[in-house]
């Protein structure tokens, strides 16, 4: 089972609210809510976040009261401060946001979002949802998924990590119905790499078109186009 607000995340990131946002989470990382040394609370919760881990907070039968229950055991504040808290690990990190997104997305304002985007790239990377279908992909070749959709959020501070991606020819771990399940898509991509998310991200951030295809070679093609239109060597 998804979870509703993830799967509806793309209708929350109005024009409006995107433009507000983007303007939001630009404090000096000196400045932000981040602590020198995590605290025991924050330790605390962050251990529990790991221990518990994306599926069984977001995806498997009975997540509500797996969330229902992490949230209940600290304050709003405690997610904010382990979101912001470099020292702490980044699949906590990455967790934390998540539940913050689903309860108050507010917290971006509140937020060093340059910081927060590494999180979500190595979360990326790392596959921390256990599920790639979290990050695009799954219901059409421009579907940027539940998680992937906030990089929405993280705009042009995001761009030049993306871009950095664009040359990762890694393929993902990508399960998707089998091609001939009734009313399959035969245009839908069945193996995915690295690169393509990045592309993806980087067309829906910029408002370039991007068509990709099922062969690599055209995937590929598509991508160098995009890096043209970006401006990028």
């Amino acid at each position: 089972m998804e979870l509703v607000i993830g799967n509806n995340i793309p209708s929350f990131f109005s024009s409006s609210w995107l433009i507000y946002m983007t303007n939001q989470g630009n404090q000096d990382p000196k400045t932000a809510n981040v602590n020198p040394v995590m605290s025991e609370v924050t330790l605390s919760l962050a251990q529990r976040l790991t221990n518990i881990g994306y599926p069984a907070l977001f995806k498997e039968t009975g997540y509500e009261h797996s969330l229902d229950e992490i949230w209940k055991s600290a304050s709003q504040q405690d997610f904010e401060r382990l979101v912001g808290d470099t020292k702490a690990p980044s699949l906590a990190r990455f967790l934390s946001s998540q539940i913050l997104l689903s309860k108050d997305m507010t917290f971006f304002s509140r937020i060093d979002l340059n910081s927060l985007t590494d999180v979500y790239i190595q979360a990326l990377l790392g596959n921390y949802t256990k599920s790639m279908s979290d990050w695009g992909f799954l219901h059409r070749n421009d579907d940027m998924g539940a998680v992937g959709s906030v990089f929405l959020v993280f705009g042009e501070r995001s761009i030049p990590k993306l871009v950095n991606l664009l040359g990762d020819g890694t393929v993902v771990d990508y399960e998707r119905t089998s091609p001939d399940a009734s009313g399959f898509d035969q245009t839908m991509m069945q193996k995915v790499r690295v690169k393509d998310f990045a592309a993806l991200y980087l067309s829906k951030i910029k408002n370039v078109p991007l068509e990709l295809k099922i062969a690599f070679d055209e995937r590929d093609r598509e991508i160098i186009r995009l890096k043209k239109k970006l401006s990028l060597k």
